[in-house]
């Protein structure tokens, strides 16, 4: 069983990031979300940032700060998964289109080079969307790397996740 693990949530909410969410967030959950950043991915980052914060005030977990990330791929154009996951990107349940909560002022990826570099704790990410910001924090602050326990990802696959950064 895992013991308390703080973890960065950095994710694209659509149905799959959702439940992620959830289940991480869960009051049973023995993972400490200090924060959440969103990156485009199976829609545009602003959908997927009303979507994660949507997910939260359900949740009653408006205590999670939310961070907007990178909104477009590194090397190629945006291209979003409408087919799937719907235009808001979580189609299917009735959210606000316009969220009670709001994201902090601060870009996903400076959320997740502060809090990794000012942590006295291990710090995982989790990244359950396109790597984007992972990228942007290793490349703005290379030294980044020996401050975080591990990174996990959800992606990869034969006809999803295949995208190149």
């Amino acid at each position: 069983m895992l013991q308390n693990r703080n973890i960065i949530m950095d994710c694209d909410p659509g149905h799959d990031d959702a439940i992620a969410l959830i289940l991480a967030g869960a009051q049973s959950s023995p993972l400490n979300i200090l924060a959440v950043t969103t990156v485009a991915g199976n829609q545009s980052v602003d959908k997927n940032t009303t979507n994660a914060l949507n997910v939260l005030d359900i949740m009653n977990r408006g205590d999670i700060p939310v961070s907007v990330g990178t909104d477009r791929p590194l090397i190629k154009k945006a291209a979003f998964a409408e087919s799937i996951h719907g235009e808001s990107g979580l189609d299917g349940p009735k959210l606000p289109k316009v969220p009670n909560l709001k994201p902090t002022n601060q870009h996903g990826v400076n959320v997740i080079i502060e809090e990794v570099l000012n942590s006295n704790d291990p710090i995982t990410l989790v990244a359950t969307g396109p790597l984007t910001n992972v990228a942007m924090v290793l490349i703005q602050e290379p030294k980044i790397a020996h401050n975080i326990e591990e990174i996990v990802i959800m992606g990869g696959g034969t006809f999803g996740e295949v995208s190149p950064l």
